[in-house]
């Protein structure tokens, strides 16, 4: 059952990121995006390109926002067990509000485009990268010996966070 009338492109992603959640990337339609956002076929294209377009725009919802708090999170003045705490915190916050995105991208990475594809990988090995490099500051700053690689504890961590 459609929701409230879809007025902007940000409700038409959120319409299609419900219904691909629900039926999968493929066996939606722009028909099922268009009922769960209240709007006619016609008015639907003056909004967007295609049914990849609003897939590959989920990517770009998903990495920009927490990239971005992120940089200013690593970049600021906090100790390293601090900036641990603070990136679990957005991470989770992060996936808890924008849950079916989450969902949409991580579920439907193979229907991406190969520049979303690419963008998507790109931004997670940096993501991944910045973390390690997190954990490797705290393990010196508490004079602690890795006993696991920090790569590898960095995966482990943001995927259970993801």
């Amino acid at each position: 059952m459609a929701r409230q009338r879809a007025t902007t492109t940000a409700d038409i992603i959120e319409a299609a990121a419900r219904v691909f959640q629900t039926k999968g990337y493929r066996s939606s339609t722009i028909d099922d995006i268009c009922l769960e956002a209240g709007i006619s076929r016609p008015t639907i294209y003056k909004y967007i390109e295609s049914k990849l377009w609003l897939l590959d725009q989920m990517v770009a919802h998903v990495t920009e926002e927490l990239s971005e708090k992120l940089q200013d999170l690593l970049t600021s003045n906090l100790s390293p067990r601090e900036k641990i705490r603070a990136v679990v915190k957005l991470h989770i916050e992060s996936a808890s509000s924008k849950r079916v995105f989450y969902a949409t991208v991580w579920g439907e990475q193979p229907e991406l485009s190969e520049l979303a594809l690419q963008s998507f990988r790109s931004w997670s090995h940096t993501v991944t990268r910045d973390f390690a490099e997190l954990l490797d500051d705290y393990r010196k700053s508490e004079r602690l010996e890795p006993k696991a690689d920090g790569t590898v504890l960095a995966n482990l961590t943001l995927t259970m966070l993801t």
